[in-house]
């Protein structure tokens, strides 16, 4: 009798460190989706701060036609992006699963390269201000 009450306690104990662990695992998987959106977010608009400067312009040719009116630049780098993390966000809540390898790589792989892109935008700041 004593040692089912300890086989039921261990159970019991190791049931309630699985759901602590798969709660840890979503809210990293959902900062990690806020991240990148804030990375988006940070892009955009140091991007559009570079460019007013005048001495610089859009290196990406797909954005290049979408800079020049900001209704179509918020949609594509506002809207758009937020709809996307907020959909992968509701699917991940709604399937109650864990985060996949080829999804865990891909939003590691963005957070990445916009974080590069922050960098880049932050040595340029400092070149141009330090033209002044």
């Amino acid at each position: 009798m004593a040692s089912t009450n300890i086989i039921n306690q261990q159970i019991a104990e190791v049931k309630q460190t699985a759901a602590k662990s798969k709660k840890v695992k979503s809210l990293i998987f959902y900062f990690k989706l806020l991240m990148l959106y804030l990375l988006n977010v940070s892009d955009w608009l140091c991007t559009e701060a570079l460019i007013a400067s005048g001495r610089f312009y859009e290196a990406n040719p797909i954005m290049q036609s979408v800079i020049d009116s900001f209704w179509m630049t918020l949609l594509v780098k506002g809207i758009l992006p937020l709809v996307l993390v907020l959909l992968c966000a509701i699917i991940f809540r709604l399937a109650d699963c864990e985060e996949g390898k080829f999804t865990g790589w891909a939003i590691n792989f963005g957070i990445i390269v916009y974080s590069l892109l922050n960098i880049w935008h932050i040595a340029n700041f400092v070149l141009l201000f330090s033209l002044f």
